[in-house]
């Protein structure tokens, strides 16, 4: 016996043939959330560790500004709903070979780059992180770190594992076909597999599916539909369903906790997410057509690998060799990560990822 969902494709208007070009409103959105989650690490989280990079406790150094960047961390779940809509919006009408080409091609390429100048800047100024043994770097090169064991070359490349696992994930139904009712189907039988795995708490379906942070692709999924088709009921109540997820697991954030931190500014601040790509769904933010926000859409994967490790050791180094004031020294550092990441997008990543597109199109 087979379930089917409601027949609601007959009231859906016509679907575009072709993806939409590419939305300057999501670069913008990609590139505020990478920033939130720099600004997060390089002023709430250096004064947790064994090493101070400013010298002395953020509280301290900042002032007021250290507990608005201590909930920063909330572009995370907003990369992953973002990534939810720009992956089921780039999958649509290409094949499994294709799918998995463009996800690798913009994958890797970027990431075996800053790995090689992460692992350089760790090397030459170890005050502040050391770099990982040889042995883990292969590993490091292809995401295997985290399910092998072994150290990260920089602790915010737990999120692309993650993501890495969302793109297998979704290449099931890319594999039958991307069609309006097989990727809502998809999306509610990962919503009940993210239950279950609360319900049953192992440790093996938890990392299947990634309850905790499932509900954030998932809402993004639903959001690009509603792009694609319209409002319909269905996808408001997925939309729904993530956000109430996400309300209760924001509670057990082990940063908010660890600090005594309110739970109000973080529920704010999601159900703004939350808000942002409704209004992108729904058409209302169509009017940004800025050009220049390609070039912060296309660094903001370098940047994003950067800022950690690099950013640490450049804020160590220059705050204890120099006299330039904290803000000062902080914007400072943000614009030296965003022009390196320009540069190795168009030096590095773009290079790189031409030649293995390249490669991995089949010639006749």
């Amino acid at each position: 016996m087979t379930m089917t969902l409601p027949a609601v494709t007959a009231r859906l208007p016509a679907a575009p043939h072709q993806r939409p070009a590419r939305l300057p409103a999501l670069d913008l959105f990609r590139f505020t959330a990478a920033l939130f989650v720099a600004v997060f690490h390089l002023v709430a989280v250096a004064g947790t560790g064994s090493v101070r990079i400013w010298g002395d406790p953020p509280d301290t150094v900042f002032g007021w500004f250290y507990p608005v960047a201590s909930y920063g961390w909330v572009g995370v779940p907003f990369f992953f709903m973002i990534s939810g809509f720009v992956i089921c919006m780039t999958a649509w009408d290409r094949s499994p070979g294709r799918y998995l080409r463009s996800r690798f091609v913009r994958l890797f390429p970027a990431l075996w780059v800053c790995i090689a100048i992460t692992t350089v800047v760790a090397t030459a100024y170890p005050k502040v992180f050391s770099p990982v043994p040889f042995r883990a770097l292969p590993a490091n090169l292809f995401l295997l770190a985290d399910p092998l064991g072994l150290p990260r070359v920089d602790d915010v490349y737990w999120t692309l594992w993650l993501e890495l696992k969302f793109y297998l994930l979704f290449l099931t139904v890319v594999w039958i076909g991307l069609t309006y009712r097989r990727v809502v189907a998809f999306c509610l039988l990962w919503s009940a597999a993210s239950i279950v795995a609360a319900e049953l708490s192992r440790p093996w379906l938890d990392a299947i599916v990634m309850r905790g942070n499932s509900h954030y692709f998932i809402a993004g999924i639903a959001f690009y539909l509603l792009y694609r088709h319209g409002s319909q009921i269905e996808l408001w109540l997925l939309v729904a369903f993530g956000w109430a997820l996400s309300i209760h697991y924001f509670e057990g954030n082990p940063w908010q906790a660890s600090h005594g931190m309110s739970y109000t500014p973080s529920s704010v601040l999601i159900t703004l997410c939350f808000v942002i790509l409704a209004l992108l769904a729904t058409h209302r933010l169509d009017w940004i057509r800025w050009r220049a926000l390609a070039v912060l859409g296309t660094a903001t994967y370098p940047f994003y690998l950067l800022h950690y490790v690099a950013g640490f050791a450049v804020v160590h180094f220059l705050r204890h060799n120099t006299q330039i004031g904290p803000i000062s020294l902080l914007a400072l550092i943000l614009a030296t990560l965003l022009t390196t990441s320009i540069l190795v997008h168009r030096y590095a990543e773009q290079p790189i990822a031409h030649r293995l597109t390249a490669a991995f199109t089949p010639t006749r």
